[in-house]
């Protein structure tokens, strides 16, 4: 006997009725053979794998004599409920409907599977076949019966199988199994009556087999996400937190070194490098920014950050780029700070163990390079065995001369080489890159990415990120950004378009002042606070943090930030008759004096960028810049104002001097240019520039007409006088003699400012009593000496704050002594630093009162020093360690040299160092930008400082009335005056009328605001429109895993079991009475990665998104007991999410791209048309995508040159492009966007993993 053509071959001499799956032995051929042959089929398995159903339509009879032509009865053999689950309340049938879920998709399904699986819905759904469920026992039995003839009543009515295959693929085809093939009429009339009584005590179950298919999301076009494998909630819970936190868990550096908003601040750098490769660290003064930076360069030389290395590299390299009076902190804070002896075996190149006291503590160390410009460590484990990576410090001044310009692809070898051997660079102090327009601002960014396109990270450490406009913010972001800002695109979010909107909108509010307007820019602005502050920038200030963690603790105590007491100091009750005398001889003069050698410089101007893209000027003589400047010196101090003008004086006297020697002589234009040329280089006027540039952040504009502009003005001053009779020569002489007139005039109005100067100065010996002379800068043509001058009230009112409390003025009984403590004294100008210096140190050393305390016994040191921008690095780290021992390892030098009481400072010691030693900081000077008091204040009143600090601002009374006067005629010739003091001053604003009361009063209330406030008050307009802050999510996830650290005790090991877990998603149940359920995905596009995450719950409120604290449900005692629902139950609600994750990924899938007009838009599209051409050239697809992406105004220019120039294309008026030779075209633009290294735009695909869910019942 033959069974069918294709079965089994039943002729085969040995047992023929043997089903073992052996070749020509494949209970499928069976099962094929006969299904198509019978009238009716019944099955009875122990497990019913829907992913191995094996027939197909085919395999079926064309009609059917009834329905159900197939019936099924599976048991369970392989699903039967734990003794846990049985007692947790789950019933055999939901246990099955989840396995078989589980069961499809594990599996990798094929089309044919597939198709397979949709065969058997329909199948299901028009009831061919029907399906029950026995649930009263195990059923252990496997048979298939085939019923060909049921009505047959003498011979057999069919076929039947028993044995052990369950029908699943590998039951019926692969496995070793074993069968029986029986064919007698009374064995298969049993058998069908077996399987009859069966079916009578099974329970329907083809209902639910459809919604397994269809909840499964198998299918395709399914509504319904995956549900996933079912896990408890302990082991979800560790697998959710490591992908959520992409495997930090447990990372966090001790809390015994950084505080917890501090931590938060790390997670927050960390994810922001993870996906921009750049962080912003712009936490307010002394709140920590250096311990943030130094707790992630720890945790990357310690290997838990390996994806921030190329392929290929071992060990980490890591450059800190810093001004070079804070390199020293730095290698304290990271390597450690050595004794002589240590130290020399260091420079032997020996590895030593030095201890830290916050990182890298007990880690040996090698110094490999120990220039005091560049440094480089090599830093080893605690054994001094296995190699970590290694630290360099780099100074800024050594830095910013590596040659950078790249847009013409000059990066120099220096910087190429840093590029590839380092991966993270901490810039400090990072607003000094807020210039695009700078050599150290290409040179940063010239560091981006390594040879390979592999991206560099990079921490920026600012207080202050943008303090004129959002281009300061914007360029710093550049810094780690390519061109096309490919990392913001890829997030849909258009950073160059919002920050040109919000610039728009801010300009019309200003001009119009509108509600309107208002309104759009602060919706603006909230925009771009949260799709780019809080995507790149970690920013809070001392009031946000007191805000968001009111039960911070430090040792055990709850935080205080310890706001200094400031006080306003009016030290006008001092002012005597001679001082008096001065300020009104300097109003009635100053705005009569000319300048008049400045106009001979060739009318340059001093300019001032409104915007940097629109190349919008305001143009000031240098004159009205020079008053401006004594002014300010003036408001400094008595000396700081002489020596200034002293300076004006001899240059003006050069020129006069020259000019009333020449004026007669000169004969042509040449014999003037020459002469000119002669006054310009002996009065060294290049100095000037440079320090009007620096005073006011300006530039000076130097053209090469200088000259015609200076005849222009000397013929100018005859034209009220008719002189037509006269040569050209002729007139340039007798203007001259006008300047000279000038000049003569300009001196006489200074020499008797001098003259009220020399009245108030100390005479000794028939001469003026001299301290000492201020070292002379090169170019310097004037030798300043340090005076001594009767009653100055500035420096009286300081040293009775000096001297024995019981000789202090009763004017002065408000504020608080310094006398026997520490004190930094801080001036905006050397030349007030050296002039408080010198006078003090001599008057102290005739106070012998003041010996015990300013008087070192055994170096007879007075306790006083001096540090201004001249002092070199050695001896000004040396000062600071011997000011503040205590917060700069300090006792080394204080045991050698002496500790230092005062100290006297410029602004070079007001960003960047720790004076946490000191008790009070006084203000000598008050600077206009209030941020310069915060970052002042900010080097004393630190993070954990528990004594009381005092601030004491010196405030002007009589000065005000000079300043007033060159601000008010300052104001007539150019209207917006912050453009000249700053856009950060807080004394001044553009629109409203300048008086000696509100300047006053500005000045005072700047003088009287607590740190706290003036820090808010500190912060630029342009800022005032962003909320401050951090995200919320930011902090949740610090919260959930200092949770997990210190709460619930849960270790490293712990997770380990998840870390190698397969892609979810993975579920389970909980018992927290929510009714919710809370399902989490991932978002990754192309070869970018991860780029958003979230967690979404559904319950009776509806769909909200969630915090990553809910995960912490998952761990609750309570929620142990697992009370399971249906699954269907469950997969509805996920379907609901599922729609609600879909509307993300479409939002994503909107990649941002910019306008495009112009040159670029029409290359683009000249490009497109001859794609068929085109398209076979390697770089073709790549060149779009970039020129697709590319802002139309970056390069555009140059593009269109080169492309021109190489007669590659050609360009009409209207810029319409026709393509001559595109290969050429491709191959060039390719060649440059590699240059500019912008050509690596990857795939932009996007797409979402579903990590798991749980349903809180």
């Amino acid at each position: 006997m033959v069974v069918g053509e294709k079965g089994v071959n039943m002729n085969n001499p040995l047992a023929p009725g043997i089903i073992d799956n052996t070749p020509d032995r494949e209970l499928v051929k069976v099962i094929r053979d006969q299904i198509r042959r019978s009238k009716e089929a019944k099955f009875a398995i122990g497990y019913f794998f829907l992913s191995g159903f094996s027939l197909v339509k085919e395999d079926f009879p064309d009609d059917y004599e009834s329905l159900p032509f197939l019936k099924i009865v599976m048991g369970n053999e392989t699903t039967y409920p734990t003794k846990e689950e049985l007692v947790a309340g789950y019933s055999l049938r939901e246990v099955f409907k989840q396995r078989m879920i589980e069961d499809l998709q594990k599996r990798d399904l094929n089309e044919e599977q597939i198709k397979r699986l949709g065969d058997l819905k329909d199948f299901i759904a028009n009831n061919t076949i029907d399906v029950r469920l026995f649930d009263k026992s195990r059923l252990h039995a496997k048979l298939y019966v085939f019923l060909t003839n049921p009505e047959e009543r003498y011979s057999s009515p069919g076929l039947a199988v028993v044995g052990s295959s369950n029908f699943t693929a590998e039951g019926i085809t692969k496995n070793k199994e074993l069968n029986v093939l029986l064919t007698s009429r009374e064995e298969v009339l049993y058998l069908n009556q077996w399987f009859d009584d069966l079916w009578d005590e099974a329970v329907e179950f083809r209902e639910d087999l459809l919604k397994v298919i269809n909840i499964s999301g198998v299918l395709p076009e399914s509504p319904y996400p995956k549900v996933g494998e079912l896990i408890d909630p302990q082991t979800l819970f560790k697998y959710l937190v490591y992908r959520w936190t992409e495997g930090r868990v447990l990372n966090l550096i001790e809390k015994d070194i950084l505080m917890e908003f501090q931590l938060v601040g790390v997670i927050n750098a960390i994810n922001i490098l993870n996906y921009y490769n750049g962080a912003i660290l712009a936490d307010s003064v002394g709140l920590g920014k250096s311990f943030m930076a130094g707790a992630i360069i720890q945790e990357f030389l310690n290997g838990k950050h390996p994806y921030w290395l190329p392929k290929g590299k071992e060990y980490p390299a890591v450059m800190l780029i810093l001004p070079p009076s804070i390199i020293s902190q730095w290698e304290d804070l990271l390597v450690g700070r050595a004794d002589e002896r240590t130290l020399a075996r260091l420079e032997r190149g020996e590895r030593v163990k030095i201890n830290t006291e916050f990182f890298f503590r007990d880690n040996f160390k090698r110094m490999v390079k120990g220039d005091y410009n560049h440094k480089i460590y090599e830093i080893y484990d605690e054994n001094g065995e296995k190699f970590l990576g290694k630290i360099a410090f780099l100074s800024l001044g050594l830095f910013q001369n590596y040659r950078a310009d790249l847009k013409k692809g000059i990066i120099s070898e220096e910087l190429k080489g840093i590029s590839e051997e380092y991966d993270l660079f901490v810039i400090d102090e990072a607003h000094k890159y807020r210039n695009k327009n700078t050599n150290r601002w290409n040179a940063a960014r010239a560091l981006q990415k390594k040879s390979n396109n592999f991206p560099n990270k990079f921490m920026l450490l600012t207080a202050t990120p943008l303090n004129n406009t959002i281009d300061d913010l914007y360029n710093l972001i550049r810094i780690f950004t390519d061109d096309t800002l490919i990392t913001f695109r890829m997030k849909n979010i258009p950073i160059d378009e919002l920050v040109r909107q919000y610039k728009k909108l801010k300009s019309e509010y200003e001009e119009k002042g509108d509600e309107g307007i208002k309104k759009e820019l602060k919706r603006v602005a909230t925009e771009i606070k949260r799709k780019v502050l809080d995507e790149v920038m970690v920013l809070r200030t001392r009031k946000y943090i007191l805000d968001q963690f009111k039960d911070l603790k430090v040792d055990g105590k709850k935080l205080i930030f310890k706001d200094p007491k400031p006080y306003s100091l009016d030290y006008s009750p001092f002012y005597k008759g001679g001082f008096n005398e001065l300020i009104k001889r300097i109003s009635r003069n100053i705005d009569r004096i000319n300048f008049e050698h400045t106009k001979l410089y060739g009318v340059r101007y001093i300019v001032f960028k409104e915007d940097e893209e629109e190349e919008s000027y305001r143009v000031i003589e240098i004159s009205d810049l020079f008053r401006l400047l004594l002014g300010k010196r003036l408001e400094s101090g008595i000396f700081p104002f002489e020596t200034t003008l002293r300076k004006i004086y001899a240059k003006e006297k050069i020129f006069y001097t020259l000019f009333k020697g020449s004026v007669d002589k000169i004969m042509s234009e040449e014999e003037l240019k020459e002469l000119i040329i002669k006054a310009l280089e002996e009065a060294k006027i290049k100095k000037d520039l440079e320090e009007v540039s620096q005073e006011f952040n300006a530039e000076a504009e130097e053209e090469e007409t200088w000259f015609d502009k200076v005849v222009k003005l000397l013929t100018e001053y005859l034209e009220e006088y008719a002189l037509q009779a006269f040569t050209p020569i002729e007139k340039i002489r007798m203007g001259l003699k006008i300047a000279l007139h000038n000049l003569e005039q300009d001196l006489k109005l200074m020499d008797e400012i001098f003259e009220t100067l020399d009245r108030l100065k100390v005479r000794e010996n028939d001469d003026f009593k001299v301290f000492g002379i201020i070292p002379k800068e090169e170019d310097e043509i004037v030798e300043s000496k340090i005076f001594c001058y009767e009653n100055d009230p500035k420096l009286e009112v300081l040293k009775q704050f000096i001297t024995n409390p019981r000789y202090k003025s009763e004017k002065l009984s408000a504020i608080p002594t310094l006398n026997g403590k520490k004190f930094i004294v801080f001036t905006q100008y050397k030349d007030t630093a050296y002039y408080i210096y010198h006078n003090l140190r001599e008057w102290i050393e005739r106070e012998v009162d003041l010996h015990p305390w300013l008087k070192d016994k055994r170096t007879d040191r007075i306790k006083i020093a001096l540090v201004t921008g001249e002092t070199d690095t050695t001896t000004k780290i040396n000062l600071i360690k011997r000011f503040a021992p205590k917060a700069n390892s300090g006792e080394e030098e204080v045991r050698k040299y002496g500790e230092i009481e005062i100290l006297i400072s410029t602004d070079a010691l007001s960003e960047g160092v720790n004076l946490q030693d000191a008790d009070a900081v006084i203000n000598f000077d008050l600077p206009w930008n209030p941020m310069v008091i915060v970052q002042r204040v900010g080097r004393v009143n630190r993070i954990g400082n528990e004594k009381d600090v005092y601030v004491l601002n010196f405030t002007p009374s009589g000065e005000i009335e000079v300043l007033v006067g060159i601000l008010n005629k300052l104001k007539q010739k150019i209207e917006d005056i912050t453009l000249v003091v700053g856009k950060e001053s807080k004394i001044l604003s553009p629109e409203e009328e300048i008086s000696v009361e509100t300047f006053g009063e500005r000045i005072k209330s700047i003088a009287e605001l607590s740190m706290t406030d003036l820090e808010e008050f500190s912060i630029s307009e342009e800022f005032k429109w962003f909320e401050g802050g951090i995200p919320q999510e930011q902090i949740d996830e610090y919260k959930l895993l200092n949770i997990i650290q210190y709460e619930l005790g849960i270790t490293r090991e712990d997770f380990e079991e998840v870390r190698n877990l397969d892609d979810g998603p993975y579920y389970t149940y909980i018992k927290s009475g929510s009714g919710k359920i809370y399902s989490i995905y991932e978002f990754y596009r192309g070869d970018f990665g991860r780029i958003d995450k979230k967690i979404i719950s559904i319950g009776d409120g509806g769909l909200r998104y969630e915090s990553p604290l809910v995960f912490l449900e998952l761990v609750d005692e309570k929620n142990k007991e697992i009370n399971p629902v249906k699954l269907d139950v469950a997969a509805e609600k996920l379907k609901e999410i599922e729609k609600e994750v879909e509307k993300e990924v479409k939002k994503l899938k909107r990649e941002y791209q910019p306008e495009q007009k112009g040159f670029l838009y029409n290359l683009y599209n000249a490009l497109i048309l001859e794609r068929e051409r085109a398209r076979e050239l390697e770089n073709y697809k790549s060149v779009l995508n970039v020129l697709q992406l590319l802002p139309y105004y970056q390069y555009s220019r140059e593009m269109k040159s080169l492309l021109v120039d190489r007669n590659l294309i050609e360009v009409d008026k209207n810029n319409h492009v026709k393509i001559r030779d595109v290969r050429g075209v491709v191959n060039t633009l390719y060649s440059q966007f590699l240059m500019w290294g912008i050509a690596d735009i990857r795939s932009l695909r996007v797409e979402k993993k579903h990590l798991g869910w749980f349903y809180g019942c």
